[in-house]
Parts: C-alpha cells; structure tokens; sequence
C-alpha cells in the first residue's frame, strides 16, 4: 500500500477498536496466516473447522457425503466387528484369520487354544482339555502324576509372538491385534496405521477422494482452505495481496469513516504523513476521547487548533461524545483535502466539519470569520462567523509564544490541551516536563481532568477544564 502500510494500518484499528475480535483477526491473518482467524472471520462450516484445527476424526468423516460406515467405527470407535469386516479381504495373507477373530473379538477359549498350540507350548495341549474337556488326566499329568502322552508338534510356528496374542484376547489391545497379521503387507499396514495410528494421511488415503478437503486437513494448505470456505475477498487479500480486497473486508468489519478515507488515498495514491496514524498518535487521542466521554460534557462548537489532518475530529464524531459541528484550523493548506477526506461524511452534511487554512495566532476565539470555496456553488463562500464553545489543540509542544496563544481564549471556554516531554524533536518548541508545569502553563478556573500517559518514547499530559 502506498499510502500506508497494510501491517501497520491493521495494527492501527486494533488499537483503535481494542473489543473488536474481527479486526484482531484480520491482522493475524495478513501477517501470521493465522487458520483459526480464518475460521473466525468466515464465521461458517463448523466441521471443517474442527477437522482442520482439532483433527477431530468424528469431523473428518463428516466432510464426507458417502463413506464406508465400517472404515468410520474402526478407526473413530476402534470396533472390533469392523476392524474384521474390513480384514475379511485379507483372509487369505492371514493365518488362523477366523480363530484370531473368534479369539479377540468373541473370547472363544477353544479358538484361542488353537492358536496358542502353533507355539508347540509344553503341556498346551493338556491345559486344553482341563480346561475345556474337564479332562482329570490332562489336569493330574500337569502335577506331574499319571502317564505322559507325547503330542505331535504343529508343522509350522506363527510369525506373531505368544503375547501379542495374550494382549489381544486378554486387554483387548488394538496393536497387539494388528500385529497378529502379516506385518509386512502394504495394504494390512494402511489399515493399521489407520485404525492403530490414527495417521490421517492413511486415513484419506481410505476415505473418497478430495484432494481439498485432504490437503486443508493433512497439510492446513491455504489454497485448499480457501476454495472450501469460498471467501474470495480473504483468499485474495492473504494469497494474492489483492490490496483492494482488504476495504470490503474492513466495510464489514467496521463502521468508520477511517476505512472510507483510506480507500480513497489508496485507490487515488495520495501520499500522506503516516505519523498521523502512528501509534502514540492513536493512543493520545483515545484517552482524550475516553476522558471526554467520562466528563460527559456538550462541546457545542469545536475548534480544532493546529488540527493537521483532522483525525481527532473523526473520531470525536464517531463516539457519543456531543458536539455540533467541527472546525479545523492549519497553517498548512496541503491538510485540507486530506483532513475533509477524513472527516467526509460531516464534511459533506453542511459543512459540519470544516478544514479552514488560517494561522491559531490570528483567530479571533470570540467569534471567527471565515470563508472557503464551495464546491457544491463553484464560489467562494459568504462570510461564516462561528462562536466556539470548545478549543482542542493536542499540539502545545508546537506553540511558540504559548501564553500569548492562550490569552486569546476568553475565560468561560472549555479548553482541551495535550503538550509531552519528547524534546528530541527539534519542531518540539514548548514541551513540559511534568503535569504540574503544563498546569502553571495553562490556568484554568475549572479544572476538570489533569493526568499523563506513558508512551514509548515520551509521557503525554492532558489538562480539560474551563478557562
């Protein structure tokens, strides 16, 4: 952005709309890639979000119009039904495939015998039939009593170790079961990564084929995310810095005249001084507008001494601050334009707001004659006089001649002040160095606030009261 940098500007509404969780949003998305943001602000598709941020695997299916219900219980509910559903078309890689079934899945003591008699145990097939046949020689030959029968060793040894097989059938534990399969079969071991490992990448390799869905979950790949969310302003603005998609996104997120102006410098590439929207500059000019909100006073008529580019004057008018119209006073006739840009919106209602080139010194703080060009007449404009009820000058470290300046004011007026400490600044003729030295600067008969602000660089004092 030419005008002013989009990190910064983002940074700038956060403070100045501290509750708005929109704008916060806005920013970590442009600058972070924030994907719970982009949730946020799309505001939609609740299932995505949770399979995307949460890896909720009830989510991920539900992504899915069509998907096989037994694949859903065997990795979601690790249902043992399912999981041999599902291992049935690999009967024939699976030795002993229906007793490790009826062993695990129903506890059939005959078909875990089976399986443990491939082991050629000592005695296995004498516990079997005590066990199962009740057979009293089989139980006193365990003891070491009666004659010994010689049984015949199985012809082949399973690949599976005896406690995956005590595992699987006695804590029905889900890894020792896979592991009863062949573990070197490509397919067996998509499954097991599935079910076992919840690895997702096997998952979608199982599920129907979507690569976007895939992508945004497995990968949180932005593009993908995007074409599911269908915000296309967003995706411009984060993937292709579509600099003209981040004003509808602050038109709907906001409701400040700000947004209008700034789209205006942007799109007519006006340059501007960006110290106007710096941060201490925001900072000062909300706790004025905080402190004028507590004090809960009428300021009639405003003048807006040294008002540069007026953005005081807008955001007095977007509080509820009561006030009737606004004039701001320059010497500088390059702020004009800008500052009505600013404050358009009264600008264009009667001259409600009005940017006058005219130096502070030289106004008449009783009642000012001014005229300007009308645009709406192609003329200069019939003399106005204005009577203010309120002078702000939030620039006291600018006045030379301060006491002479503040003679001007009659008495009775209410008068806002700001001035700080930041001498470094060579255009900084009349800085204070505490509250108590701005106060003998500028005496009120009524002192309504007086208080200071640590910024970064400087403190800021403030004095509101009447003269």
């Amino acid at each position: 952005m030419k005008t002013y940098p989009l990190r910064e500007l983002l940074d700038r509404y956060e403070i100045l709309y501290p509750g708005n969780g929109n704008i916060s949003d806005l920013r970590r998305v442009v600058i972070d890639k924030d994907i719970a943001s982009i949730f946020r602000l799309c505001d939609s598709q609740p299932v995505l979000r949770s399979a995307v941020l949460d890896k909720n695997l009830h989510s991920v299916f539900k992504l899915f119009d069509s998907v096989d219900d037994e694949l859903r219980k065997a990795v979601i509910e690790e249902n043992r039904h399912s999981i041999f559903r599902i291992m049935e078309q690999f009967r024939d890689k699976i030795s002993d495939f229906d007793d490790i079934k009826r062993a695990t899945v129903e506890k059939n003591w005959h078909s875990l015998f089976r399986l443990l008699e491939k082991h050629d145990l000592n005695d296995i097939q004498d516990i079997r039939r005590a066990v199962l046949e009740k057979n009293a020689h089989s139980l006193f030959r365990l003891f070491g009593y009666g004659d010994t029968i010689k049984y015949e060793k199985p012809e082949t040894t399973p690949q599976w170790h005896i406690d995956d097989l005590r595992r699987a059938f006695a804590e029905d534990n889900l890894y020792s079961l896979f592991r009863l399969f062949p573990e070197d079969d490509e397919d067996i071991n998509l499954y097991r990564t599935a079910i076992v490992n919840k690895n997702l990448r096997s998952i979608f390799k199982l599920l129907p084929s979507n690569e976007d869905i895939r992508r945004a979950v497995t990968e949180e790949n932005l593009h993908s995310l995007f074409r599911l969310l269908k915000n296309e302003d967003l995706r411009k603005l984060v993937l292709e810095n579509n600099l003209y998609k981040v004003w509808p996104l602050l038109e709907k997120y906001t409701n400040t005249q700000f947004t209008a102006a700034f789209k205006n410098f942007f799109i007519n590439n006006i340059e501007i001084d960006n110290d106007c929207f710096s941060r201490g500059q925001l900072q000062s000019k909300l706790w004025l507008i905080d402190e004028l909100q507590k004090l809960d006073v009428d300021l009639g008529t405003v003048f807006l001494c040294a008002g540069w580019y007026a953005t005081l004057s807008t955001m007095l008018f977007e509080s509820n601050i009561k006030l009737d119209k606004v004039r701001s006073f320059d010497i500088d006739e390059t702020t004009v334009e800008i500052a009505e840009t600013f404050n358009k919106q009264w600008f264009a209602d009667g001259w409600k707001f009005k940017a006058i080139v005219d130096d502070i010194n030289n106004i008449d703080y009783n009642g000012h004659t001014w005229h300007a060009w009308s645009n709406s007449n192609n003329r200069m404009s019939n003399p106005i006089t204005d009577i203010p009820d309120t002078i702000i000058n939030t620039s006291c470290e600018h006045i030379e001649n301060f006491a002479d300046w503040y003679a001007k004011i009659p008495d009775g007026k209410l008068v806002v002040l700001q001035s700080n400490n930041y001498y470094e600044i060579k255009e900084h003729v009349n800085c204070v160095k505490d509250i108590y030295e701005f106060k003998d600067m500028a005496p009120m008969s009524t002192l309504l606030y007086m208080g200071m602000k640590e910024l970064p660089k400087y403190t800021r004092f403030m004095l509101i009261g009447y003269k």
